[in-house]
């Protein structure tokens, strides 16, 4: 994930590869897939603002065949104001799981924030860090065994 910047997909390799990594993924097989950034051939969201997120995590238990499916963007986020429509892809993902009533696959968005929390300039009063983690923002300077464990966590909630 995120070319060009630390962590991301090097990130991944070395997440999964750990010891950590093996504990938490056994018995899932784990699917990275760059999603295209076009209506003709991505993955896109109209009530995000046209969202195409970069990545889909796709993760399989391996017995049961229920899947996990994640999309992620890595992006700076400074300058977005906590209510842009990307900030809200988490819980319209929700909605589209709830719509699919299936019970075998779950949805979930995540935003991996290269700009740390300290750097965000339209985030005021009482919004902490952990207000936004709850919105599955997840800050990827916590590096990449803190912010992988806590995305997996909420992926698999």
């Amino acid at each position: 994930m995120n070319e060009g910047r630390p962590g991301g997909r090097s990130d991944v390799m070395a997440f999964y590869d750990s010891p950590s990594g093996k504990d938490k993924l056994r018995g899932f097989s784990l699917y990275l897939l760059r999603n295209a950034d076009n209506r003709a051939k991505g993955l896109g969201f109209a009530l995000a603002g046209n969202f195409y997120p970069d990545f889909l995590l796709w993760l399989v238990d391996d017995k049961t065949g229920k899947q996990w499916l994640s999309f992620i963007d890595p992006k700076g986020i400074r300058n977005l104001n906590i209510s842009d429509p990307k900030f809200g892809l988490y819980k319209e993902i929700k909605q589209i799981e709830k719509q699919l009533g299936d019970g075998m696959i779950s949805l979930n968005s995540f935003i991996l924030s290269v700009t740390t929390f300290n750097d965000l300039l339209n985030v005021t009063g009482s919004t902490t860090k952990s207000d936004l983690e709850d919105r599955n923002v997840l800050f990827m300077d916590d590096g990449g065994p803190i912010y992988l464990d806590k995305l997996l966590a909420k992926a698999l909630a």
